[in-house]
């Protein structure tokens, strides 16, 4: 079955269209996919398609659309699908899995063609793009008006325009000057506002010996800025129509990009980050005696504190340009403290079992042995759990949490349905550590756009055998099962940033809308890539560095004691 919201919505088996007998029906269809593995309320679905109606007659309304529904997905099953809708309390639940929805292809495959791109190969990363592209039969959701489903929509199209943007680059990559030059004609065109499509054509202009041209292009954005939004173009795009006056050679050269935000050098706040020395290993003694290694780099008035997932090595994280990269732009945002837990890196080897309440002592520890009273957590993959334990436990010790590729828990419950994917992936991680440890093969897992690459595999190899033993990789996959601090997600009371990737295998987007729907005024941000947030490889970690800079920027200071 094939579930397709790329335009007008649609249901197909081997071809087959699911037939509905009106308007109404597509509605509370579109709504059901908008919110597929989720249980929607019915109180929502009468309040989002019948809001005008009396509620017994809008409930009865509902009722009849379900029954229409469920007999139309009987019939075009290639088996009876009882439970495919099913009734859940207080609501509805409709189960798709991400093979069948075109929007899940779409995302898989652009989070391929960013991979390509970052490795180097825009021929691979324009086929990639086409094929998502071409998975789009219209606008997204084309003639359903919901609340939800327009917000659907909205999203999607912008991931869409990014992927339009995406390709253009990659045009240029290639050497395609004179498609990409047609191309973004058309796209400036139907959204002139887009300062990136515009930066793209006139570099796409220059290259094309059209230096007039290019000029011409940033005038004619200059005049569009100033009649509809009386503002002048960006930093990045004034660099660029400099850069075109002087002649840059720079520009030239077919890896010169010129986006409308930073470059890869470029710290959050829009300062290029100055080199980092490796900083100096130091250990926080816990109160049973333990070593925990960390490190503090950087400057700022506030501290960042970065709490790591299963895998982490200090030293290794200066190895690798990439790594070291992240880290370093993260530095430019506040004092940066990185730290390795128990059974991994530099640290002691735990005597048995921790709980994350106890995991969290090493936390305060290291906390302490680096001076810091109150500091921003960084909860990133398995250490987004114990972050929002430690802010819910000790708020006066947090001044803001950022959550990345993070869960509340990762196992589906009856009240959690975030899919089947969950058992396949921890199954396969602890095959990996039983038989193949060390070998590279978890890149699968958390970094698949690079897992082609030999010298990616080669990296995550060691990175395999000097973070974790297999035996202790095991034991804390064991605890995983038993982690769920959902009941932790309404006592949060500092500003917080969900990060989630659409194309994370391990941590699916299920995951982070939960936590941004349930954790009081959280900030949710989304975008394409993979687990692992700090390769360039697995997303855009140019925009996930200015939205945690946004973020951090917006907190506001905690104010003294007494003050």
């Amino acid at each position: 079955m094939e579930f397709s919201v790329l335009g007008p919505i649609d249901v197909t088996v081997n071809g087959r269209s699911l037939e509905l007998s009106g308007a109404r029906a597509r509605a509370v269809l579109a709504t059901l996919i908008v919110h597929a593995n989720h249980v929607i309320a019915a109180e929502q679905l009468l309040d989002e398609l019948w809001p005008l109606q009396p509620a017994d007659k809008a409930l009865a309304s509902l009722q009849v659309r379900l029954s229409e529904l469920r007999k139309a997905l009987r019939s075009v099953a290639d088996t009876p699908d009882a439970d495919r809708l099913s009734t859940r309390p207080p609501g509805y639940l409709l189960r798709v899995s991400p093979a069948e929805l075109d929007s899940c292809r779409f995302t898989e495959l652009t989070a391929k063609a960013a991979g390509a791109m970052a490795g180097g190969n825009p021929a691979a990363a324009l086929h990639h793009f086409d094929e998502a592209l071409r998975l789009w039969r219209g606008p997204a959701l084309a003639g359903i008006d919901a609340p939800s489903v327009r917000t659907e929509a909205g999203r999607l199209e912008e991931l869409r325009l990014a992927a339009l943007e995406a390709r253009a680059e990659a045009l240029l990559e290639c050497g395609k000057l004179g498609d990409a030059i047609v191309e973004l004609e058309t796209l400036t065109a139907a959204h002139p506002l887009r300062e990136r499509l515009w930066s793209l054509r006139m570099l796409a202009l220059y290259r094309a010996s059209r230096q007039a041209d290019a000029l011409r292009a940033y005038r004619d954005l200059r005049a569009i800025l100033a009649d509809e939004l009386a503002i002048e173009p960006g930093p990045a795009l004034r660099d660029l129509h400099t850069a075109i006056l002087r002649q840059d050679p720079d520009l030239d050269h077919p890896g010169a990009r010129f986006p409308a935000g930073q470059d890869a050098s470029q710290a959050g706040k829009g300062q290029r980050a100055a080199p980092f020395p490796v900083p100096q290993t130091r250990y926080a003694l816990t109160d049973d005696g333990a070593h925990i290694a960390y490190q503090v780099l950087g400057q700022g008035d506030g501290d960042l504190m970065f709490v790591p997932g299963l895998m982490s090595h200090l030293d290794l994280l200066w190895e690798d340009a990439d790594t070291a990269g992240f880290f370093q732009r993260l530095a430019t945002l506040g004092r940066l403290i990185l730290f390795d837990k128990r059974d991994t890196g530099l640290s002691d080897r735990a005597v048995g079992d921790l709980s994350l309440k106890e995991r969290m002592a090493d936390l305060r520890a290291v906390m302490r042995a680096a001076g810091s009273a109150r500091a921003a957590l960084f909860g990133y993959s398995e250490g987004a759990p114990m972050s929002i334990l430690f802010t819910a436990t000790y708020p006066e010790q947090v001044t803001a949490l950022i959550l990345g590729s993070a869960a509340a828990r990762w196992f589906p419950a009856p009240d959690y349905p975030c899919g089947e994917a969950t058992v396949e992936m921890y199954e396969s991680l602890r095959d990996i550590a039983a038989h193949r440890w060390g070998q590279g093969d978890s890149i699968e897992w958390y970094l698949p756009s690079r897992a082609a690459d030999p010298r990616a595999r080669e990296l995550f190899a060691r990175f395999e055998r000097l973070a974790v033993t297999p035996g202790a990789f095991l034991r804390m996959t064991a605890m995983i099962r038993e982690i769920d601090v959902r009941a932790a997600l309404p006592a949060i009371r500092v500003p917080t940033l969900v990060i989630q990737r659409l194309g994370d295998r391990i941590t699916p987007p299920f995951h982070g809308r939960y936590l941004a729907e349930r954790i009081p005024g959280a900030r949710y941000f989304e975008q394409l890539g993979d687990h692992s947030l700090r390769f360039a490889g697995g997303g855009d970690r140019d925009a996930l560095l200015r939205e945690i800079a946004s973020f951090l920027a917006s907190v506001p200071p905690r104010k003294k004691a007494g003050s």
